[in-house]
């Protein structure tokens, strides 16, 4: 199984500024089927924007942030969650 690091927001009031990098397994939690390929995208909080990692997975289901949070929170792979500052 392959498993990706993702660098997305922290929560979800993110001011631009709140980022870290979560490792998950790469499939669709609705699904199984592979998740797309990561690319450069803006997340807005409705205060500040920053660039962080998206995908778009090819079966259509969209994976939330928050939803990816509380998998990395609880998969294993996530002993301590790696937070930084608006890099990706």
């Amino acid at each position: 199984m392959t498993i990706q690091t993702v660098f997305i927001p922290s929560t979800d009031e993110h001011e631009g500024v709140y980022f870290a990098r979560y490792r998950v397994k790469w499939v669709c939690p609705a699904c199984g089927g592979q998740r797309g390929e990561i690319f450069p995208i803006r997340s807005y909080d409705g205060s500040r924007s920053q660039v962080c990692d998206g995908w778009r997975n090819p079966c259509g289901h969209i994976d939330r942030y928050s939803q990816v949070r509380q998998e990395a929170a609880t998969n294993g792979l996530n002993l301590k969650a790696e937070t930084g500052g608006s890099s990706c």
